[in-house]
């Protein structure tokens, strides 16, 4: 079993190998933002958030069942789970170039860019499962790694792109470029050979376990996706290419605690029986305090500069995203806590909570967002989104109660400290003159 100072080991990797990431895609964000117009941006944002809902449509949690089951490494597991995630891309793909013109219909947008972007799902589906064999045996320092250097090469190929096209086709074929460089570089990885099987019995297994997943990835999907589906539809395209950018440099600390939760709290826990999940809980807690005080810590820093980071950053076209990104960063500290527990949920067994859970999120956005549009316009729609991360940590939280595990303990502290951040940051800025980082709330152009 792995020591407290193990974990913490594994913390750093990840966090450290994730600020780079991060980097790449916060430099990219700022090269299209200059080399693009907001129209551009907002046309990737639909796209973007179309093909992710395609591409989970019937998952069945390949990467969750490798990890959870303890045959998951056999090649005959593998070779099935491997099977059936290419036939999904196959089907996927399908799916996608069939609605397309229904889509380019709905949203004014080029049916040709729905086409080719259609292409991912099944570029994507072909990679090799030895990414998930990293994750089982908790690699996490090539795992990363990996992700890392799909990143930096997919990064210089669509900067490459938008410098050269100066259109919307530079995104577009960027995005199916990038897939194909994760499948491509997947089979470098150790064990990476696949063959075609079906073993009838691990496929049931396998749609066992992953039916609460495949409910819990497509709500979250449209729970993470419904703002730019919906304001796609009732805001300009200029002015949801702006949201874009405040909402890609929100999901950043997100991404990174959905990452440390599926690379290090659901496969340590995952990994032990009942009886010893409470040692091991202990063992991850110290390294878990760490992360998220930090992290909380400094998204409340952050959103109270937000107006002045955007300012330094971008030209004036994209100053409306500085209120924007304030408020969002304070619904990402909810949303930090809520990934990192509901791998709680998936390691005690039990993803109908998850399930659950990201179904009451839905509905909530599903109700909040309309009505914050139509009573305050695009600042209540934006504002909507952060409540809604507030109010999924208590559904989580539900969830949790029942199977008894919890860190309510340092998330109480680190919604504190990130409380007590930006109090304090507030006072600076009114001593000095600054205002506050919301002053510039309701311009949205």
């Amino acid at each position: 079993m792995s020591t407290a100072s193990g974990y913490l080991g594994k913390f750093v990797w990840t966090a450290g190998t994730f600020v780079v990431s991060a980097g790449l895609k916060f430099g990219l964000n700022i090269v299209l933002a200059y080399l693009l117009a907001p129209e551009i941006l907002g046309v990737m944002v639909v796209v973007n958030a179309i093909r992710l809902g395609v591409e989970l449509l019937t998952d069945v949690g390949i990467e969750q069942n490798i990890i959870h089951h303890r045959d998951g490494l056999d090649r005959q597991f593998r070779d099935t789970a491997w099977t059936l995630q290419l036939l999904r891309g196959v089907l996927l793909s399908l799916v996608f170039l069939i609605a397309a013109p229904f889509l380019a219909h709905a949203y004014g947008i080029d049916v040709r860019i729905f086409l080719v972007a259609a292409l991912s799902p099944m570029i994507g589906g072909a990679h090799s499962t030895a990414i998930f064999v990293l994750v089982k045996q908790m690699e996490v320092r090539r795992r990363n790694l990996f992700e890392l250097s799909c990143e930096a090469l997919a990064f210089a190929v669509q900067v490459a792109l938008a410098a050269w096209l100066r259109s919307v086709w530079a995104p577009v074929i960027g995005l199916v470029l990038a897939v194909a460089i994760r499948s491509a570089l997947s089979y470098l990885l150790p064990d990476p050979g696949q063959r075609l099987r079906f073993d009838r019995e691990i496929v049931r297994r396998i749609i066992h376990f992953g039916k609460w997943i495949a409910i819990t990835s497509l709500v979250m999907y449209a729970a993470t996706n419904l703002d730019r589906l919906y304001l796609g539809r009732v805001a300009p395209l200029a002015l949801l290419g702006i949201y874009g950018i405040a909402r890609a440099i929100a999901e950043l600390p997100t991404t990174l605690a959905r990452r440390m939760s599926y690379q290090i709290i659901f496969p340590a826990l995952a990994s032990v029986s009942e009886t010893d999940r409470a040692g091991q809980m202990a063992a991850i807690a110290g390294s878990r305090a760490v992360f998220t005080l930090g992290v909380c810590a400094a998204l409340a820093l952050a959103a109270s500069v937000a107006d002045g980071l955007i300012l330094v950053i971008y030209d004036p076209r994209y100053q409306a995203a500085s209120w924007m990104l304030s408020v969002l960063l304070g619904g990402a500290v909810f949303a930090v806590l809520s990934n990192l527990n509901e791998a709680l949920l998936l390691s005690a067994g039990r993803p109908f909570y998850a399930s659950v859970a990201n179904m009451m999120r839905l509905a909530t956005l599903a109700i909040l967002l309309p009505t914050g549009h139509r009573l305050a316009g695009f600042p209540g729609a934006v504002v909507a989104v952060a409540v809604t991360e507030l109010l999924q940590y208590g559904y989580i939280a539900v969830g949790l109660h029942r199977v008894r595990m919890s860190f309510w303990r340092q998330d109480a502290l680190a919604i504190g400290a990130a409380c007590a951040v930006f109090a304090v940051m507030l006072a600076v800025r009114w001593q000095l003159g600054f205002g506050t980082p919301l002053a510039g709330l309701g311009r949205i152009g």
